[in-house]
């Protein structure tokens, strides 16, 4: 509680307005700041000065890979699903606060108006990216009906009790190109395990996708699908997307990073 004493002499209207307009400031950054369940690891407006500072935060505190608490920008526990998916519209930072608990905890801060667009970009594609994770990762994959570039036909039936290892890419990708000398080497690994296949997506047309292989060794099965299928269905926000699916039918790994599914996948065949 506070009081402000104003002598009579300033007890004009102009003077009283002005007054109205500093106390109102003040109770509404301090109702503002009071919205925070714990004070922030990294100050938002520090976070949101400029795109160099929003990507060393992104890569230091931005981890929604394991499990974390999430709360809403009023300071209330919300679903991870919800929290991802309010990310995912650009319109809110996820601000890591400090934990008593030794917990990543995460609250909503809505961005001003006027945030830098180029962040606010960024942000929604991080957003999407997570909240695309979120909905594939421990659920069973969207049944499928995949015919390779060989007639080769993959289905959720007859791949059913084997581990399928999926990628999703396209020919003028440099990314999704160059680690495949890395994954042909995965697929020579597990050549003799039958319980585990390798198959990739691609939206490029089946000509296009031919004369690659003609020039290009790529061991993965090659299937020619739409760019609508990999980002509506499987919800793939970027290229190259991996996916390890266990004999169960259930994603278990859902990354944009080669090293992380080949983890996944060496975890999973261990088992």
């Amino acid at each position: 509680m506070f009081y402000i004493y104003i002598k009579p002499k300033l007890k004009n209207m102009r003077t009283r307005l002005i007054i109205l307009l500093i106390i109102a400031k003040f109770i509404f950054a301090n109702t503002a700041f009071c919205q925070l369940r714990a004070r922030p690891v990294v100050p938002p407006d520090s976070i949101l000065k400029n795109m160099n500072n929003f990507l060393q935060y992104n890569n230091d505190h931005l981890m929604f890979d394991g499990d974390f608490v999430t709360y809403d920008e009023h300071g209330h526990n919300i679903s991870k699903g919800q929290f991802l998916k309010m990310v995912a519209t650009g319109n809110y930072l996820p601000l890591q606060l400090y934990s008593k608990y030794n917990a990543w905890e995460y609250q909503l801060y809505k961005l001003k108006p006027g945030a830098d667009s180029d962040v606010q970009a960024m942000l929604k594609q991080t957003g999407l990216t997570d909240y695309g994770i979120y909905q594939m990762k421990g659920k069973p994959f969207p049944n499928f009906h995949y015919v390779d570039l060989n007639g080769k036909v993959y289905t959720t039936a007859n791949t059913k009790g084997k581990i399928v290892v999926l990628k999703a890419w396209f020919t003028s990708c440099i990314p999704c190109v160059a680690e495949m000398p890395e994954l042909n080497k995965l697929v020579d690994k597990y050549k003799n395990r039958k319980d585990i296949i390798f198959v990739s997506i691609a939206f490029d047309s089946k000509e296009k996708l031919q004369k690659f292989t003609k020039r290009t060794l790529f061991k993965y099965a090659i299937v020619p699908v739409s760019m609508d299928y990999i980002q509506d269905t499987l919800h793939g926000t970027g290229y190259p997307i991996h996916w390890v699916i266990n004999k169960q039918g259930v994603v278990v790994s859902m990354s944009y990073d080669s090293g992380e599914m080949i983890a996944a996948l060496n975890k999973e065949a261990a088992k």
